[in-house]
């Protein structure tokens, strides 16, 4: 596959998040995909099911695309994610706020499927909106 084939499978991907698409996103998923985030490398049913969990918790998603560069089977994106706070999330009862978080990622795809997933959000700023951090924390961090 090319790197337009890939960056296209990367916008699919974005455009199923936008949908509110579970199911869309995950069949874009190879059966061995894996996501290495803090904690380690959890496999595909554990972050769909954390996936759903965030999206019960927040609805309206849309990402905002600011780039996306391709390089073999490597697919960098930086976004920004807007949604509101419509259902209970870490404890805190839904606001009804429209809330906003910076995303970083990297996916490596093999025949137009992701089999691994690399991504940094900007947690301390969800959390300072949705009131469990005072702003001041964020002082700290660029």
């Amino acid at each position: 596959m090319t790197e337009a084939d890939n960056k296209a499978v990367v916008h699919a991907l974005i455009e199923s998040w936008n949908r509110d698409d579970l199911a869309g996103i995950t069949r874009l998923w190879a059966p061995e995909m894996v996501h290495h985030g803090r904690d380690g490398t959890l496999p595909a049913a554990e972050v769909a099911a954390e996936m759903g969990r965030f999206m019960r918790a927040f609805t309206g998603v849309h990402m905002e695309v600011h780039s996306m560069v391709a390089e073999g089977d490597l697919v960098n994106t930086r976004m920004t994610v807007h949604f509101s706070h419509t259902g209970d999330y870490l404890g805190v009862p839904a606001t009804g706020r429209r809330l906003r978080c910076g995303l970083m990622g990297q996916l490596r795809i093999v025949d137009g499927l992701v089999v691994e997933h690399w991504g940094i959000a900007d947690g301390l700023h969800l959390l300072e909106q949705l009131g469990v951090l005072p702003e001041s924390f964020l002082s700290a961090t660029a």
